[in-house]
């Protein structure tokens, strides 16, 4: 086996490359020194150019040897790469499994303190959202495994084996490698099965909480090593966190687990991608969103999200903390009543009845939220009127769907001379309000207590959690929002705030005293 042979030249890699690849942390060496390592890693390399006939561009051999890499020290990791499209994402995954089913249950023979867990082979799992998209990058292996080269290639009397397949498994008949192609969506039953490896390719459209509950298990037994690729989004999502996390991980001076080519520096190793592009540039517009998201590889989180955290931080006031009482002017209320797994959120908002600008919009500032859980509603009324008596409420918006209608009423008595409105949840009652908070939130007239006191706070920790998890929907015309489908997310601070907000939009203004509130700091100055 002519790969592993003494005098091998190995794969060229500068000092810069090999920090960035490697670094301080390369998990469990089993006694072997970092310049074994580092060759080893070479040689395997060089083997899964030879095996694929493929002469991988360098940004694609610098993520082919962090997998590899990954896989020699048994470090656990999660890596992730954002590639610009038909840049030749699937091909270096295919190029690098399929040299690496073959050589490291050779290489266990021989190493096997360090290469042991892959005597019976190496396992890998690949998945994706829908199984069209799994079958891009398993059909790509499946030709490597199958082509004249690989074929002659495993022939050979060092490895002798061969490939077959059955469906959506390829195996090896004697090491006892596989790659089982499988489905990442949520509606889809997956069978517990354990990998060495798994690949989700286009994690950016996977379900987090089927990633999360049922894929990462599968790597527990054997300490295995995630590899999530595809492009940027409009929405945060699993793949969107783990690139954050990645990235946080790097910062702090860990080995880069994080990798990410952009259209520009592809086109650097290839002419026609470059022509190809600046085409669809073209096409396109440079500044489309497809354009943007495909190859520029930008997340456009604005397109998707409700609101970015970079707004949430801008709109959030580091000098108030929350303001307990307040009777020197009116303000509204926005109620959400808990329905099944949720709680009933309050919240308290201040508006500049003085000041409206040029076209009716008040600033409006967030005084205090109450969460209340369960659901004895007796209870909930005492607590309601407890936390609202510190405040001069002038208007109630109760959210009117399940409950609500009848919250409302009961409000009603409780609050005498208070305007208690229950808001509809018709599609086109929603979108009014949310489209009223989407304004005010674009024109910064609203903000919210974010001392750093506060930020400790499990109301103001929900509150901000809510809203940069709060997804933009489209029904026609209509825009609503609501919290991602994954585990524990939840709108209802999001839903109480737009319900407060909408109260300002058509009620007439009162008559108010003129005050300076020490909570109250202009963000125009």
């Amino acid at each position: 086996m002519t790969v592993l042979e003494d005098d091998l030249i190995s794969v060229e890699m500068n000092d810069d490359e090999r920090d960035e690849v490697l670094g301080a942390d390369s998990g469990d060496l089993a006694g072997y020194d970092q310049a074994f390592i580092d060759n080893l890693v070479e040689k395997i390399l060089l083997f899964v150019l030879q095996f694929s006939g493929v002469q991988m561009y360098p940004y694609q051999q610098a993520f082919a040897r962090r997998i590899i890499l990954s896989l020699v020290t048994n470090d656990g990791d999660e890596l992730t790469g954002l590639f610009s499209r038909q840049s030749g994402k699937s091909e270096t995954l295919a190029n690098t499994l399929s040299g690496c089913m073959v050589l490291l249950p050779k290489l266990a023979k021989m190493f096997p303190s360090l290469l042991g867990k892959f005597k019976n082979g190496l396992w890998v799992g690949v998945f994706a959202p829908v199984a069209d998209q799994a079958e891009t990058l398993y059909g790509r292996l499946v030709d490597r495994m199958t082509s004249d080269l690989a074929l002659d290639i495993m022939s050979d009397s060092e490895i002798d084996d061969a490939a077959v397949g059955h469906g959506r498994i390829m195996r090896l008949k004697k090491s006892g490698s596989f790659c089982r192609m499988q489905t990442a969506n949520p509606r889809a039953s997956i069978e517990s099965k354990s990998y060495h490896l798994v690949v989700i390719d286009e994690a950016q459209g996977a379900d987090e909480y089927t990633v999360r509950k049922s894929i990462h298990p599968m790597l527990a037994h054997y300490n295995g090593t995630i590899v999530k690729i595809g492009t940027p989004d409009t929405k945060k999502g699993d793949f969107y966190k783990a690139i954050q996390l990645n990235k946080r991980i790097q910062s702090k001076g860990r080995k880069q687990n994080h990798y990410e080519f952009n259209w520009k520096f592809c086109a650097k190793y290839n002419p026609n991608y470059a022509k190809f592009v600046k085409k669809e540039m073209e096409r396109l517009g440079e500044d489309s969103d497809e354009f943007q998201l495909s190859y520029n590889l930008k997340w456009l989180l604005e397109r998707g999200m409700f609101v970015t955290e970079s707004v949430m931080e801008e709109l959030g006031d580091k000098s108030m903390e929350i303001v307990r009482a307040w009777n020197r002017t009116p303000v509204v209320v926005g109620i959400d009543p808990a329905r099944k797994k949720d709680s009933t959120v309050i919240t308290v908002v201040w508006v500049d009845w003085e000041k409206p600008d040029e076209f009716g919009f008040f600033d409006h500032r967030i005084l205090n939220w109450l969460e209340i859980h369960g659901d004895d509603w007796e209870e909930q009324y005492f607590k309601i009127v407890d936390f609202l008596s510190a405040y001069n409420v002038i208007a109630i918006g109760v959210d009117a769907q399940g409950v609500g209608d009848a919250v409302a009423q009961r409000l009603a008595i409780l609050f005498p001379g208070t305007q208690v409105e229950p808001l509809d949840s018709t599609v086109p009652a929603q979108s009014a309000r949310w489209k009223h908070l989407m304004q005010l939130i674009q024109r910064k007239q609203i903000g919210w207590p974010a001392h750093a006191k506060t930020r400790r706070l499990k109301t103001w920790r929900r509150f901000h959690q809510q809203m940069i998890d709060l997804e933009k929907k489209y029904q026609g015309p209509h825009l609503l929002a609501e919290a991602p489908n994954e585990a524990e997310a939840h709108d209802d601070y999001c839903d109480s705030l737009a319900i407060a907000c909408v109260m300002t939009k058509d009620l007439t203004m009162p008559t108010v005293e003129v005050t300076t509130g020490t909570f109250y700091a202009s963000r125009r100055g």
